[in-house]
C-alpha cells in the first residue's frame, strides 16, 4: 500500500511539472477550399503575438516554397499571390515566459479562411489548404 501511495505522489509531481511546459496548439488541414476558381489568388497571412511572445513563422511564398522567419513579435502580415491549385500553409511556434495570446488569420481574396486565437506560454498554430 505504501508503494502505491509513493507511486501516486510521484505521478502527481511529474504531471504538475509537465503542465508548466504545455503547448497550446491548433492544427487543421482543410483540403481544397470552396471559392470560385480563377487563375491566381491574393493570400494574406496575419499573426499578432501578444506581450512577451516571440515566434518562428513559416509560410508558403509566391514561388510555392516554404519561407521561415525567426523571432517574430508583435503584429506580422504577409501578402502573396498564388496560382490556382497551390498549397497554402501558415505554421507558427510562439513562446513566452508568461501566459500570452496569439491571434491568427488567413484570407483569400479578402475572404477569411481561418481565424483563431490561442493563449498560453507555448502556442503552436498550423493551418493548411489547397486553392481550387
Amino acid at each position: 500500500m505504501k508503494n502505491i501511495f509513493y507511486c501516486f505522489l510521484f505521478i502527481l509531481v511529474l504531471s504538475s511539472c509537465s503542465i508548466q511546459t504545455m503547448t497550446t496548439f491548433y492544427t487543421m488541414s482543410k483540403g481544397k477550399i470552396d471559392i470560385p476558381q480563377k487563375e491566381s489568388y491574393s493570400v494574406v497571412y496575419q499573426a499578432k503575438f501578444g506581450d512577451g511572445l516571440t515566434a518562428d513563422v513559416a509560410y508558403i511564398n509566391e514561388s510555392g516554397k516554404h519561407t521561415e522567419l525567426k523571432e517574430v513579435s508583435g503584429a506580422w502580415e504577409k501578402t502573396v499571390t498564388l496560382k490556382s491549385g497551390a498549397h497554402v500553409q501558415l505554421k507558427t511556434l510562439a513562446t513566452a515566459k508568461s501566459r500570452s495570446k496569439g491571434e491568427y488569420k488567413i484570407l483569400v481574396d479578402g475572404k477569411v479562411v481561418s481565424e483563431y486565437i490561442l493563449s498560453g506560454k507555448r502556442l503552436n498554430y498550423t493551418f493548411s489548404f489547397d486553392l481550387p
